[in-house]
């Protein structure tokens, strides 16, 4: 029986990155811009509840719980850098680490099935390059899971061992890939040199589809653009691809391996002149379970899957 607890807590300052105006001749500087406070537990269990002369088991254990928020910071940060959660230049106060920040989704116009939006119709007074980009995006969550697990277990039965590991990750949220990723971005016309995505079948193609698909329609000639509030405009489809209409969770569990080994007993390897023999048989990736909006994508990798591997092997000692 083996149990390793600990318990941290960090306060340190954060070093960020520093966007400067094109004459100082470098676009940005690393500096102290604010502070960052971590806590966290970690635990690892080990044992054997099962110890017999034919037959054992044994189970490890090990998780991590961690919080960390930023504080005090006084850089200014674009809007772009709040949508893809910069760790090195967002520090937010009162929200963790990796934290990122979206367009409010507000379903798709039932004439045109283009995108629409919360928060970016504000009065024209109001309207500026420095407004807190936050006063029109809405917080996301935080890219980084603040919990992870794992659990790895042994079964012995005579000459033949299985065993099996699992992960599983909590807490973190994803933004999926577009299905529109595969046209060009100046026009948003298909690529003639790329297959386009499936998921585009369940685009919105005719008034009343806004009722069961968040997917907009296919771009065309007329397009009009969104204001921001920040005086940018842009139109709909890169808006909807980083809105939270493409936010999912990220949590999931995984089974890593599982893997099967039989060991030749001593005395018939004897027999044939050997000291040892073993056959093992590995399986990697075995399945992951997590939210179906992955749509076949893996939550680790996001925009594309972990192959499942398969291995044979033999040892033999002379």
């Amino acid at each position: 029986f083996y149990m390793n607890l600990e318990y941290y807590t960090r306060r340190s300052n954060a070093i960020v990155e520093l966007e400067l105006p094109y004459e100082y001749g470098i676009t940005s500087m690393k500096r102290n811009g604010g502070i960052i406070h971590n806590r966290g537990i970690e635990y690892t269990l080990t044992f054997t509840p099962i110890q017999k002369r034919d037959y054992a088991l044994s189970v490890s254990l090990n998780a991590s719980k961690n919080w960390n928020e930023g504080g005090h910071t006084d850089i200014d940060v674009n809007a772009a850098s709040f949508l893809s959660g910069r760790s090195d230049i967002v520090l937010k106060e009162g929200y963790p680490l990796s934290s990122f920040w979206s367009y409010s989704f507000a379903g798709l116009d039932g004439k045109t099935g283009e995108a629409l939006f919360n928060l970016l119709d504000i009065p024209e007074e109001e309207r500026s390059r420095q407004i807190d980009p936050t006063t029109y995006l809405v917080y996301s969550g935080q890219k980084e899971p603040y919990f992870t697990g794992g659990l790895s277990l042994s079964f012995r039965y005579k000459s033949l061992t299985l065993n099996t590991s699992f992960s599983l990750l909590l807490g973190n949220k994803k933004r999926l890939p577009s299905p529109y990723n595969q046209f060009a971005s100046s026009y948003y016309m298909p690529d003639p040199y790329t297959n386009i995505n499936r998921d585009l079948l369940n685009r919105w193609k005719e008034p009343g589809d806004e009722a069961h698909t968040i997917i907009p329609s296919l771009p065309k000639a007329g397009m009009a653009y969104i204001e921001l509030p920040n005086n940018e405009n842009v139109y709909s489809i890169p808006l909807w691809e980083q809105s939270d209409a493409m936010v999912v969770s990220g949590s999931f569990l995984r089974c890593r391996n599982i893997g099967l080994s039989w060991q030749m007993k001593r005395e018939w390897c004897e027999k044939i002149y050997m000291k040892n023999l073993s056959l093992n048989f590995n399986m990697d990736n075995i399945f992951v379970i997590a939210s179906k909006r992955f749509n076949g994508f893996d939550p680790e990798v996001s925009n594309s899957v972990l192959p499942r591997n398969y291995s044979l092997g033999i040892n033999i000692g002379f």
